[in-house]
């Protein structure tokens, strides 16, 4: 009963999540609407000199993962570029200017030719110049939302990086103890052999699981490198630096009775960073052609954040579904271990198949922390595009 009432909660939530998004009246934004200063209070001031004061040096004993954020921002060289760049460039005015001084040199030349073949070409290659000068406005506070975004999503991606490098720890000690399975029974395998109670083929069958196990441990090895050097290079810090990743709470904040999928809505179209861009370079735009490509881009924008964040949402149901399916195969798992504990000590049961129970509570556990890690990653990937961050 208590799974049936699980599955009927979460076929519910797939329910609603359909309904909300047939029955949704998809706001428009007009390009008339009002453009503050500011969008949201996100000033260039708050965000690159924020805690300055508070700075200080990079972590010498452990990378947090709630202090992520600042690391990437601090620290990180690409983001340290992206601000210099927008000190150095606040606005491209004097691209703009020079394409509008292009173009006033071929319309010259063409009120002051003769041929009217030589005109047009100059007149068609001017308009051409002006739509290139219009795509070239941007004023200081589109380039900072352009780089606030960048940032953003660095942040994103290295925390999705924490993440998957204690995955890839468990990834590690599940391959290892795969091997030491393997290689114990390939031992087990080559002793029947000797005594005539198994077969060659027996043998080269354990043995060729022994080297597969062995392949799979050295790539989880790899991979967990890999994420830590990547990490590491995302915090600011040298690939190669000898530092601990602390580990941090798989559980919390994940709840999937807190989201709703329509306020989330309507809060991600209002902090959306990149459909604000649009409707600022479209409030700049000068010339018919480049306001009609905009216009396209922002009619099609609270459609494309509506489905980037039900496609994340839908995300996030199906793996409740599965970490739930999990959960029930761990403690099946478990308890079948616990009654073999009992028959093994009474005698009843071989070493052999004692180790089988043992085999298939480690493989559970496993699978269950697998998907709790991609849980995580689910979440983080929904909060981002609430927050402002997702696709438009």
């Amino acid at each position: 009963m208590q799974r049936e009432g699980k599955m009927r909660r979460i076929n519910l939530y797939k329910i609603l999540a359909f309904i909300i998004s047939i029955c949704m009246v998809t706001p428009h934004y007009a390009i008339s609407d009002y453009i503050g200063e500011y969008f949201d209070g996100i000033s260039p001031d708050a965000h690159i000199y924020r805690y300055d004061n508070k700075k200080g040096s990079l972590p010498s004993s452990s990378i947090d993962y709630e202090n992520i954020d600042s690391y990437v921002h601090y620290y990180n060289p690409e983001v340290l570029n992206y601000w210099n760049d927008w000190e150095n460039n606040k606005s491209s005015e004097n691209i703009y200017d020079d394409y509008v001084a292009a173009a006033d040199n071929l319309y010259a030349s063409a009120g002051s030719s003769d041929s009217d073949l030589q005109a047009g070409i100059a007149n068609a290659q001017g308009d051409a110049m002006m739509i290139q000068a219009d795509k070239n406005v941007v004023d200081s506070y589109v380039n900072f939302l352009d780089y606030y975004l960048k940032e953003k999503k660095l942040v994103l991606a290295t925390k999705i990086l924490d993440i998957n490098y204690h995955k890839s720890e468990y990834e590690v000690l599940n391959a290892e103890e795969e091997y030491n399975e393997a290689v114990r029974k390939e031992e087990s395998a080559d002793n029947a052999l000797k005594y005539g109670s198994g077969t060659e083929v027996e043998y080269l069958t354990a043995k060729k699981q022994t080297i597969d196990a062995r392949s799979s441990k050295v790539a989880a090895e790899s991979s967990r490198k890999t994420y830590m050097r990547n990490l590491l290079i995302n915090c600011g810090m040298a690939y190669d630096a000898d530092i601990f990743i602390a580990p941090f709470d798989l559980e919390e904040g994940l709840d999937v009775s807190n989201i709703n999928l329509e306020n989330d809505y309507q809060y991600a179209l209002a902090h959306n960073v990149q459909y604000e861009i649009y409707r600022r370079k479209r409030n700049n735009a000068r010339t018919t052609e480049v306001q009609k490509e905009y216009d396209i881009l922002i009619e099609a924008a609270p459609k494309n954040i509506y489905n980037d964040l039900e496609t994340k949402y839908s995300n996030i149901l199906d793996l409740v579904e599965t970490k739930y399916n999990r959960e029930i195969a761990y403690s099946l798992a478990l308890s079948n271990y616990t009654k073999a504990q009992n028959e093994y000590s009474a005698g009843n049961i071989s070493e052999k198949e004692y180790m089988t129970f043992e085999t298939n509570v480690r493989k559970a556990l496993y699978n269950l922390a697998m998907v709790k890690y991609d849980f995580k990653i689910a979440f983080e990937e929904y909060n981002a595009s609430v927050m402002g961050y997702g696709n438009s």
